[in-house]
């Protein structure tokens, strides 16, 4: 089964908005109302964003904003899949370059069934855009990823 990450910037004063329209069943549409698609096309698979997100936690880079973990909770419980960072990511900026990392400290090939080549590519359009989005996050702006 395919996946799909999309990428939405939120005002955080909005993210109540969207928790509440979550309550009801409406999260998807009030992401759509209030936040603005990150204007970057992401080519590859959802899982592949999944996979860097995986492995960039286990190295103890910790995108998603604990401060923001309780909306988060609110809203996959209606739109499943969805990770909120904010401003404070930037403190792994430095982290987040691709050339610090080889495919495979990132990105599973046998799970994504890619070759080297591929999975090259994969993972440094990734971290870039991640790189990039979160590096041009205000601080009363978040980071909306869904995965799904």
């Amino acid at each position: 089964m395919s996946a799909i990450a999309s990428l939405h910037i939120v005002k955080a004063a909005d993210l109540p908005e969207i928790v509440g329209a979550a309550g009801e069943g409406l999260a998807y549409e009030a992401i759509d109302r209030v936040g603005r698609a990150n204007g970057d096309d992401y080519a590859w698979s959802g899982h592949v964003m999944l996979n860097v997100l995986t492995s960039l936690d286990e190295l103890d880079i910790m995108l998603a904003s604990p401060s923001l973990q309780e909306a988060s909770d609110a809203i996959n419980a209606d739109y499943d899949g969805v990770t909120l960072i904010d401003s404070s990511a930037k403190a792994f900026l430095d982290r987040l370059e691709p050339a610090a990392y080889r495919p495979a400290d990132l990105v599973d090939l046998a799970e994504l069934g890619l070759d080297d080549e591929e999975t090259g590519y994969a993972m440094e359009d990734t971290l870039t855009l991640l790189r990039d989005t979160i590096a041009g996050l205000a601080d009363d702006e978040v980071l909306l990823l869904h995965i799904g």
